[in-house]
Order: structure tokens, then C-alpha cells, then sequence
């Protein structure tokens, strides 16, 4: 593992036949860190096999479920494939859709330039949610021409825009505008509810977010229900650590990304007459606050629940920790 910077990171050590193990990490910048590890044997367990001049329909069929909710139906979520798709098998319960992986998955996404290898540890659908986790390692493919290289890059940075880590690495650099320290104490900046009246000022505005919370004594269930998010309210508060903070907020947080209209592939998942020309997501916290770090990474695994279109982009348009937006 190489640090980029400064952070939480979590160490994963895995052969095939050993049981894997993680280890969290909090990491500054010039740390030297020496860890010694003791792989524990795990005999891998081989389900029977039938050998069959026919697919198997049913295994299919769950297959094609599994690439559809894992991997997405955006742009980037359909030019995925998983090359060793048969070490996945699937089991139901009423209804529930479950997914299990003898081996890491090896997946090539073209359309942004990555081989990924993915440590599958869950995947739960049924008719309302999916729910998946697990650790991924991306490796920068070679493109064949400047050409290709240049429509990665675009298309690299597209799928960072307007994404949950381009939304909380925003909230992190507003935090840092709005609060300063002063010895051991946070003071807030005393031009700071004057800022917005400075156009360009505010990191929200100038990376194209409008938040807006919940109204006193209302659900958030319905449009009206929302207010836009003032320079008072406070959804960010200090972390354990200088580049960690917390997210928290009561019952659910409507997000606007305006710098990108909807995909079509979106709104015919939806069945939607038209296109928006913005994106619109929902957020709900799992737990009272959530922690990131200063540049939108987040580790607690289904403690931030996305809906709309946060929700809609799946693993296919997910970028390496590392990943760095440039132009």
C-alpha cells in the first residue's frame, strides 16, 4: 500500500487458500509503519459440479441480475466486464438475491481505463435495495493512443463530478473557508455569513451542490418539505483527527449537482419522460455521524445510503482512492 496522503486507509492482506486480513490505518504524512501478519490457512470449499452441454438458465438469469445492481447501467457501468465471472454463485431467500465470490474479481472497465481486482465480501438485492461491500484495487490500463488516454481522463473526471466523493471533499473544503483554528479552539471566520454575498466565494456554489435540509416537524418525504441549506446551518463538524470530519444531519439531506444533466440511461431505467439538466440524489446517515476525510473519502461501510442518482451509479463508475481530479 502507497499512501497519497494523509488519511485512514485500510490495509488488506489476501492469497488465495488464506483467510484475508484487514487492518485500519491512520496515516500522516513522513508516518513509518511496521506491521508483521500471520496468515491463518483457509481450505477453499468447491460447491459440486455438473458438467452440462446446456448454460445453466437459473445461474444465468441471477448473473445477469447480479452485472446489472453490482456494476450499474450507466455509460461506464455497461463498458464493465468480469472476466472470471464463474467463480460467483448465487443463493435466494425469499426473495433476496445473495452473491458469493471463490475468487477476487477481475473486472476491466474500458470506459475509464481501469482493471480492478475485487474482494467480494457481500451482495444483497431484492426488489427495493442492493447492497454490496468489499475492498477494490484498480491498476491504470495502457491505452493505445493519446486519443484513449484523453477520453479516460474526460471521462474519469465526469464520473467524479457530482459524485458522493465530490460532494463530501466540497464540504470539506467549505468547512476549512468557514472555520479556522485559534490555539486549541475552531472560531468561525467573522466575514463568513457575508461570504455568500461574495459571488465564487463559497465551495458549494463554485463546484455546482445546492443542499437543502429537512423543515422542522416534516419528514422530508415530499419536495415541500425541504428548505435550502442556510450559511448557519451546521451538517460538518471537527473529526477525531486534523484531515477527519463528521457528517450528521436529521433524517435526510436533498442534494443538486447542476454542472451535468441526468444520463438517458437513467431516466429509462426510471421510466422518465425527459432528462433533467441536473442531478438529483438524497442522502441518509445509518448512524448519528458518519466520518471522512478532507478529500471525500469515506470508509463506514452502508452508514451513508444514497438514493436518486448517487444511488443509481454503481460500482462501474467508482474511481480509485487515489484518484485526483485534474483541469
Amino acid at each position: 500500500m502507497r499512501p497519497i496522503s494523509a488519511g485512514r486507509y485500510e490495509l488488506v492482506i489476501s492469497m488465495i487458500g488464506y483467510k484475508m486480513e484487514r487492518k485500519d490505518l491512520i496515516i500522516y504524512d513522513n508516518d513509518r509503519i511496521a506491521l508483521d501478519f500471520r496468515l491463518e490457512p483457509e481450505p477453499i470449499q468447491m460447491e459440486e459440479i455438473t458438467v452440462t452441454y446446456k448454460k445453466d438458465k437459473k445461474w444465468q438469469k441471477d448473473y445477469t441480475l447480479f452485472k446489472r445492481a453490482f456494476l450499474g447501467t450507466s455509460m461506464n457501468g455497461e463498458e464493465c466486464t468480469i472476466l472470471n465471472e464463474y467463480v460467483l454463485s448465487f443463493d435466494r431467500n425469499s426473495g433476496l438475491l445473495m452473491a458469493k465470490a471463490s475468487q477476487p474479481l477481475k473486472i476491466e472497465n474500458k470506459r475509464l481505463g481501469y482493471e480492478i481486482t475485487y474482494y467480494l465480501d457481500e451482495f444483497e438485492l431484492d426488489d427495493v435495495y442492493v447492497r454490496y461491500a468489499g475492498d477494490s484495487f484498480f491498476k491504470e490500463m495502457q491505452p493505445r493512443s493519446k486519443r484513449e488516454l484523453d477520453k479516460w481522463v474526460k471521462y474519469r473526471r465526469v464520473a467524479y463530478n457530482g459524485s458522493i466523493r465530490h460532494f463530501l471533499n466540497t464540504l470539506g473544503e467549505r468547512f476549512d473557508l468557514r472555520y479556522k483554528m485559534d490555539g486549541d479552539s475552531l472560531v468561525e471566520q467573522v466575514d463568513w455569513v457575508n461570504m455568500g454575498r461574495r459571488r465564487g466565494k463559497d465551495p458549494l456554489m463554485i463546484e455546482g451542490f445546492d443542499i437543502y435540509v429537512v423543515k422542522p416537524g416534516k419528514s422530508g418525504n415530499l419536495n415541500a418539505h425541504f428548505r435550502l441549506m442556510n450559511k448557519q446551518d451546521e451538517i460538518v463538524y471537527p473529526g477525531d483527527h486534523p484531515n477527519e470530519l463528521k457528517l450528521s444531519f436529521e433524517k435526510r439531506l436533498k442534494v443538486i449537482y447542476r454542472r451535468e444533466s441526468e444520463e438517458n440511461n437513467y431516466n429509462k431505467d426510471l421510466i422518465k419522460l425527459r432528462a433533467y439538466p441536473f442531478q438529483e440524489s438524497y442522502l441518509l446517515l445509518n448512524k448519528d455521524m458518519v466520518t471522512f476525510d478532507k478529500i471525500g473519502r469515506y470508509f463506514e461501510t452502508y452508514m451513508i445510503e444514497q438514493r436518486g442518482y448517487m444511488g443509481w451509479e454503481r460500482f462501474g463508475d467508482k474511481l480509485p482512492f487515489n484518484y485526483e481530479r485534474s483541469g
